[in-house]
Parts: structure tokens; C-alpha cells; sequence
């Protein structure tokens, strides 16, 4: 008993702790954060009719989130809070699984609780936690098959073995419902395991028979979700391939291996411990340094301010919100205006950590491992069965995404954030040290220490806008005459209209209906281009800004101070109203 409970005491841990967090940043705001807006109003009307309506913007599927969203509302009434913490709810699950996953995959217990907080408080994940995206339910569905074909593989009799393999087909094919690209755990990870089940015949069969209606369910489920009104098509496979479709390929494929070298920094850097020697150690950090600063001068841009080398990729590269600000705070503290110098920072730790891994993996990784603990729990083989194969397919669906001249976001690496930081931290324990450096923690605290400040910010300031959007239609003004942050202007578009009048709706036929805005907006904001033809229901007259000249326009309401926590901590929301020339613009 005493040893059950000191085996699931750090999960446990692990996952109050993103508890805690929550509390902390108080991440309440009646307006939307990234995409999730439209989820929410999806699942809101779940809520009211019963019925899955699409509005226009979701290219996920979004499945058994919504419900669960759904069942919040019903609980607790509508609010955009009750919605997002089903999504704490389940990163508080995935925190908790995952750190077992480790475990259950060679790592002690100390590096996998490390290997966790890193993932967990990743700047890629963390913020993601509190919002109602799906990028947290589509990582809790690829853990959760990861730690079934685990426990499968470990499985003492057939029987066993047949119901974890079993679950992991059935859980993985209805949990991707809420992001179909998890659906790779069914599809890829579920049938590797089978493989090395192989000799055992009754295993063999059930989880095939799983497997079998796992696809058949994936099948149905697509072929649903592709007549379903106004959803957004996303076919794996592009129309056309050409060489400006392979260039921005690969333009989006660098940043987001130099991302992930980012992200598993605090594990990557302990990696320096294979370059022995002050000498070596002093002669690799001034070279790293150099190689992070000597490029920026020739190699970053051509004549058409196009990127030209992969090497720039590691340069003036943003990760995610919590990152850029830090970047805002060092680059004020030490008057370097339009220098990305933490980015020129993480460069440097990046490329040293690199550089530690190559000698460990040319020079040490024949050297005889410390322990035989993470070999006799499961070998490198049968774990690069599970794991390789689906990195494999998920880096071939993330390349095909993009030949669609599509965005790969942050988030989008986070299920191959969680393979890297474990083939990393299993590497290390098993040659170098058989427990993760205390060094490591703490880096994990520094990055968890802005990631709570950071993301605690971005709802203040949402928040703010908020009130200052109230204080307008208290005088009497429409919700589609204000001009306000993106968010807001596509929930207050599927309000007003039903949907959001993207281009690339095809069913209803003629639901997209050509739409161009006024210039002056264009001009006054040109952060709003992306999404200002998709809202023809806003007709502004007022507009939220921190700029109380903003557009030409005044002052027309009490402005709204929020204090942050980043300096400068006073800071305010102007309510202004747009001078009459600007609409009549219109």
C-alpha cells in the first residue's frame, strides 16, 4: 500500500500543481482566446438544441469535447469560464497520465516527473490549459493510447493484454473525435504494438477485430463530419504541389524543429554534461554564442525579404506568447529596441545542448549504460516499434498540412514534444546520470514562472477589453458596432449571422459571400486584415484599443485601467469612437 501510494504521489503532484496554477492566474474572461470562441459557441448550442452545428472556423472535428463542454453549461449555466476548465480538467488528467506513460516507458520516477513539468509547463502547452482549444484533448487521446499499448506490451497474460490493446483502439478512435490528427494512436501506434504481439495468437486476433472497428469508425466519422454544414474541409493530401508549395514547406519545417529544440530545453541542456573538460565547456559556450550572432548580418534576409538559410530559422524565431513577452521585458531592460535578444538567448542554449547531444550520441552512447533498469522494462526496439512509426506519420501529416500553405503552430508539435522529451531524458538516464540534475528543476521553474505570468497577463488584458466593450453597449450601441480584438469579432459575427463567412465553407453551396472592409480599418490595424472579410456583421462605429487617438477616433467612455504583472503594471483600454469620416468610409 505504502509503496503504491509513494509510486503515484509526484503524478499526483504534478497535476495539482497545473491546479494551483490555475488558481493563481485567475483565468477568467466573457470573450474568446484564440480560436476557442467558436468551440464554445459550438458547444453552447450543443447545449441548447442538442445538436452538433458548425459555424464556419472549425477545421477539427471537436467530437467528445464539446459534449463535455456541453455537460458544463447544462451544470453550472453558460459562461465562457464554465466551458474552458473541462479543458484544466483534462490537462490535469493528461499531467497525471503522462508522468505514468514515462514511467511505464523506462524512466524512473524523478526523470519522469521532470520530463512531465517540462512538457506541462512548456510555453507550447501551458497556456493552452485554460482555454477551450483542442490541442489538450487531442494530446490526452494520443497519452492515453501511448499508455494502453504500454501496459499491453507489459500485460503478464493474454487476457490483460487483450483489453488494454482493446481500449486503446476503441478510447483512441472516439477521443480523436475531438482532433482528428490523434487519430494516428488507432491508426499507426495500435497496429505496431500488434506487431510485436504477434506470438500471442488470441491478442493478435482481438486487437485486430479493435483495430478493424476503430478504422471503420474513423472512416464514418470523417465521412460525417464532411457533409456537415459550414465546417472547414481539410484533406490530408494538397491539390497541387509546386515549388512555392515545397518552399513554404520547408519554411515552416525548420522553425519548428529549432521550436522543439526550445521547448525541451531544460532536458536538452543537461546534455552539455558529455563535453568534458573547462576547456571543451568554455570553447563550446563562445561558439555557440558566435554561431548565434554571426549569421543575423548577411543570412537572414534577401532583396525580396524573403528567409534564404535554414540557419536563420534559429534567429529572431518567436515561440509562444509567454516567450515573446520575456523577450519584451529583456530587450526594454537593457534598451535594444527591435533585438530578439532572449530569442538570441535560447539560440545559444540550443545550439550548446546540440552540440552536448551529438558528442553524447557519436561518443558516449557506445559506452556501457549506468543501469539496466530502463532496459528491462522495455527495450529500445519494441519502444521505437510504438513511437517511431507514428512520429513518422504525424511529421508526414504536419508536412502535407502545409503544402496546403497552411501555419504550423507551436501547439501543433506538442505530441512530438512529448517523444523527444522522453527518448531524451531515457537517454540520459540510462549513459549519463541515472537521475535528471537538480539544474534541470530549476530551469523548469524559471520557464513555469513566466509561462503563470504571462498567461495570467493575456487574460487581464482580456479581461479589460471585455469591460471596456460593456461600457460601450451600455450607452445603447450594438454588439456589431464595435470594433474590438479578433476574438471578439468573430463571436459577435456567428451572434449576428449564424456563421463566419469563410472562403473556404463549400457546403452550403453559396454560403461565403464576397466581403471587402472598409480600407481605413486595414490601415488603422493591420493585425485585423485575416479576419475582417470573414465578419461582414460588423458595422463599427466604436473600437476597443489601447491607443485612445486610435484611427483619428476620441474618447467616448471612462477608459479601463488593468495592471499587469509585466511592466509597466498600469495600463489601459480606451473605448473610442471613430470620427465620422472613418465611417462614412463605410
Amino acid at each position: 500500500m505504502r509503496a503504491n501510494v509513494k509510486n503515484y504521489a509526484p503524478p499526483i503532484a504534478c497535476a495539482a500543481t497545473l491546479l494551483v496554477c490555475y488558481f493563481v492566474i485567475q483565468p477568467y474572461a466573457a470573450i474568446g482566446y484564440a480560436d476557442d470562441w467558436s468551440y464554445i459557441k459550438t458547444a453552447q448550442v450543443l447545449a441548447q438544441t442538442g445538436h452538433i452545428v458548425y459555424n464556419g472556423w472549425a477545421a477539427p472535428m471537436l467530437g467528445w469535447q464539446l459534449y463535455f463542454g456541453a455537460l458544463f453549461i447544462k451544470l453550472f449555466g453558460f459562461s465562457f469560464t464554465a466551458v474552458r476548465f473541462t479543458t484544466v480538467i483534462e490537462a490535469v488528467w493528461t499531467t497525471f497520465l503522462l508522468q505514468r506513460t514515462f514511467v511505464r516507458a523506462g524512466l524512473n520516477s524523478w526523470n519522469a516527473t521532470l520530463a512531465t513539468t517540462v512538457f506541462v509547463f512548456s510555453p507550447a502547452y501551458f497556456p493552452l490549459a485554460f482555454t477551450f482549444l483542442t490541442d489538450i484533448s487531442g494530446v490526452l487521446c494520443i497519452v492515453t493510447c501511448l499508455y494502453m499499448c504500454l501496459r499491453a506490451l507489459d500485460a503478464g497474460t493474454d487476457n490483460a493484454a487483450m483489453i488494454w490493446i482493446s481500449l486503446a483502439a476503441v478510447v483512441n478512435a472516439l477521443g480523436g473525435t475531438a482532433r482528428q490528427i490523434a487519430w494516428l494512436g488507432v491508426l499507426v501506434m495500435v497496429p505496431c504494438t500488434l506487431w510485436l504481439l504477434r506470438r500471442r495468437r488470441r491478442v493478435l486476433i482481438a486487437g485486430s477485430l479493435s483495430w478493424l472497428a476503430g478504422t471503420g469508425f474513423v472512416a464514418a466519422a470523417m465521412q460525417w463530419f464532411a457533409a456537415q454544414p459550414y465546417t472547414i474541409p481539410t484533406s490530408p493530401v494538397p491539390g497541387k504541389i509546386g515549388v512555392a508549395s515545397l518552399k513554404y514547406m520547408v519554411h515552416q519545417a525548420m522553425p519548428s524543429a529549432v521550436l522543439l529544440t526550445r521547448l525541451s530545453l531544460p532536458v536538452l541542456l543537461m546534455f552539455t554534461a558529455s563535453l568534458r573538460g573547462w576547456k571543451i565547456r568554455t570553447a563550446a559556450v563562445l561558439g555557440a554564442g558566435f554561431l548565434c550572432f554571426l549569421p543575423q548580418g548577411f543570412d537572414r534576409l534577401n532583396a525580396k525579404g524573403e528567409v534564404t538559410s535554414p540557419a536563420s530559422y534559429f534567429f529572431g524565431y518567436d515561440t509562444e506568447s509567454p516567450l515573446q513577452k520575456l523577450n519584451e521585458i529583456a530587450t526594454r531592460a537593457i534598451h535594444l529596441p527591435n533585438h530578439d535578444l532572449f530569442g538570441s538567448l535560447l539560440t545559444a542554449l540550443s545550439l550548446l545542448g546540440i552540440l552536448g547531444l551529438a558528442v553524447f550520441i557519436f561518443l558516449r552512447m557506445p559506452e556501457r549504460p549506468l543501469t539496466r533498469a530502463t532496459v528491462d522494462s522495455i527495450s529500445w526496439g519494441r519502444l521505437g516499434m510504438v513511437l517511431g512509426p507514428f512520429s513518422a506519420a504525424y511529421i508526414a501529416v504536419l508536412a502535407l498540412y502545409s503544402l496546403h500553405n497552411a501555419a504550423i503552430f507551436g501547439r501543433y508539435l506538442l505530441p512530438l514534444l512529448v517523444v523527444l522529451l522522453l527518448l531524451l531524458a531515457r537517454c540520459y538516464q540510462q549513459v549519463l546520470n541515472v537521475r535528471l540534475p537538480w539544474a534541470c528543476g530549476l530551469l523548469v521553474m524559471i520557464v513555469a514562472a513566466f509561462d503563470v505570468v504571462a498567461t495570467h497577463d493575456d487574460f487581464v488584458w482580456f479581461r479589460a477589453n471585455a469591460t471596456a466593450i460593456r461600457e460601450i453597449r451600455s450607452g445603447g450601441v450594438r454588439a456589431t458596432a464595435i470594433l474590438g480584438p479578433w476574438e471578439y469579432l468573430g463571436w459577435t459575427q456567428i451572434e449576428g449571422a449564424g456563421y463566419i463567412n469563410h472562403s473556404a465553407i463549400r457546403i452550403p453551396q453559396g454560403a461565403y459571400k464576397p466581403h471587402l472592409p472598409p480600407a481605413y480599418l486595414a490601415n488603422c490595424d493591420p493585425d485585423l486584415d485575416f479576419i475582417l472579410p470573414a465578419v461582414p456583421a460588423i458595422d463599427p462605429a466604436y473600437a476597443v484599443t489601447p491607443d485612445p487617438g486610435w484611427c483619428g477616433g476620441k474618447v467616448a467612455f471612462p477608459p479601463v485601467l488593468y495592471r499587469t504583472w509585466i511592466a509597466p503594471r498600469a495600463n489601459w483600454i480606451y473605448p473610442v469612437k471613430l470620427p465620422p469620416a472613418a465611417v462614412n468610409l463605410r
